[in-house]
């Protein structure tokens, strides 16, 4: 999970709670939950917090795995309503990457891997489009996030890329390598490139680097509406779907 320094959160045995900044497109989330007790239980202590946190709702995650069994239900029951549907996908880069085609005539693409000041701030820029991200970065987080970057460049832990539509940022996003599976993340395209290969492009990019680096497996998760058929048209296979509920409290 993605937990910035500014972000606040609750982690037991039975689920996790985090707190975004609140610009954020869904600032307060429950990334998963596995309790033995009554799902209306757990929903009215998390509920609570979010309370107290001074947020008027939750966004909760729910899966396979998701404990109790009726935490979906019991969600709907109290008038969550659906937000977000993605399917969990996987690529077996054992024998190489797939062939994403050509970008649309023209697009003029290129990636670069997000190591200094410049590309940094492209990120941020896809960032504030795609995510509602407008958090205010000061030149000493700006400081702080390149030295994460480039400790992590150094370790080969994790990595991201810009894609790059003549000179304007089209799309972002990152992998984290964990032993041979590359895990794919944070991808998005701004509205106005959409539709140019730009999120092929990006996908290409990491999919490359992370098969240099000895990755054997891609894991990502696709937004059934966008991102999804893309995947599966590049070779993904579907492991199942993960469903995000708005919850007012």
């Amino acid at each position: 999970m993605w937990i910035p320094p500014d972000a606040q959160q609750v982690r037991t045995r039975e689920y996790q709670l985090i707190a975004y900044p609140e610009d954020l497109q869904h600032p307060t989330e429950v990334a998963w939950t596995a309790a033995a007790r009554p799902a209306a239980e757990v929903i009215a202590e998390v509920t609570a917090q979010v309370r107290t946190w001074g947020r008027d709702r939750v966004y909760w995650w729910v899966r396979g795995d998701t404990r109790p069994a009726d935490t979906e239900a019991t969600l709907q029951e109290r008038g969550a309503t659906l937000a977000q549907t993605v399917q969990v996908l996987a690529y077996d880069m054992t024998s190489g990457v797939p062939d994403l085609g050509p970008a649309s005539p023209g697009a003029g693409l290129r990636a670069e891997l997000v190591r200094d000041e410049p590309t940094l701030r492209a990120t941020h820029l896809v960032a504030a489009e795609v995510w509602d991200d407008h958090r205010e970065r000061t030149p000493a987080v700006v400081a702080g996030e390149l030295a994460d970057i480039t400790a992590a460049l150094r370790a080969w832990s994790d990595f991201r890329f810009v894609v790059y539509c003549g000179d304007a940022p089209a799309a972002a996003g990152g992998c984290t390598l964990v032993g041979e599976v590359a895990r794919l993340w944070g991808a998005g395209t701004r509205p106005a490139f959409g539709g140019r290969g730009a999120y092929r492009s990006l996908l290409a990019a990491r999919m490359k680097l992370a098969h240099e680096r000895r990755a054997t497996l891609a894991l990502v998760k696709g937004r059934v509406e966008t991102s999804g058929p893309i995947l599966r048209r590049a070779g993904f296979s579907s492991y199942g779907e993960e469903r995000s509920y708005c919850l007012m409290v």
